[in-house]
């Protein structure tokens, strides 16, 4: 995993290769930067401007995926022309049409089990969060102080467990956060796969920036692309990093000029 900046050449040379360019970007430590709770993570202006000139670009494709609902994640960046992907891939909107994963009513009874219990939890530990986004729940604890944070995730995997053995749910741990899931075979990973043979395009070049473990699944994926992760991490799969959101910001700025 190499700093971006320091193999530039290498990476110019691909991007000006290519045909047409799809962006996948993340949203909270991507785009946004880290706040204290989710509603705080605000999309700075100077990017959303970047974002909405790159959507009129014939020759780039835009796509925003978060684990956020997909309705809240349209909402907070406000272009109507990008792709939208939700609920780790789960949801996705695409030219003015909404589509989704198919859930199992044994995955959405076990979360409508488990939500009170989670809630119960939550409530018992002061700065957590409970988030219903509902195809899945995230658990929040940011804010939470760490001598009680052990208590509270042994708490959750207590009460998941049950419904993880019988193949209903699935677990996963994010930045400061715990993710309760459908027990799908399906992913961010597989929701970038997807959306590339939906875009049909001639020379196509993926380029995929996140911060967080539940990338990690695109950067595998995406071998022929360039991958790039916010912040080093000596076990990513991502081919790159940069240091931070301004250092995405600036590239994607670069990648605009490119098409200009």
């Amino acid at each position: 995993m190499r700093w971006l900046c320091s193999r530039w050449p290498e990476v110019k040379e691909q991007i000006l290769k290519s045909g047409h360019t799809l962006l996948f970007l993340d949203y909270d430590g991507t785009l946004a930067p880290i706040a204290p709770s989710p509603e705080q993570a605000t999309l700075p202006s100077s990017t959303r401007s970047v974002l909405q000139r790159l959507s009129r670009n014939p020759r780039v494709t835009v796509a925003l995926i978060s684990g956020r609902p997909l309705a809240n994640l349209r909402q907070l960046v406000g272009v109507r022309s990008l792709t939208y992907v939700g609920n780790h891939g789960l949801e996705m909107w695409h030219r003015g049409r909404r589509t989704g994963v198919f859930v199992p009513g044994s995955s959405r009874e076990a979360l409508s089990r488990i939500r009170p219990r989670c809630a119960g939890l939550v409530e018992d530990v002061p700065g957590a969060r409970l988030e219903d986004k509902g195809l899945s729940l995230a658990i929040h604890y940011r804010l939470a102080r760490a001598s009680q944070v052990a208590r509270l995730k042994a708490g959750i995997g207590r009460e998941v467990r049950p419904f993880v053995r019988s193949g209903a749910l699935t677990v996963m741990n994010g930045k400061k956060v715990i993710e309760v899931c459908p027990s799908l075979n399906w992913t961010k990973g597989h929701a970038t796969l997807r959306l590339m043979k939906r875009v049909r395009r001639r020379s196509l070049l993926p380029i995929y920036i996140g911060d967080d473990q539940t990338d990690e699944t695109a950067f595998r994926m995406l071998r022929g692309g360039i991958t790039i992760r916010v912040g080093m991490h000596r076990r990513s799969k991502a081919q790159y990093y940069v240091r931070g959101v301004g250092e995405v910001l600036q590239f994607l700025e670069w990648i605009l000029a490119r098409y200009a």
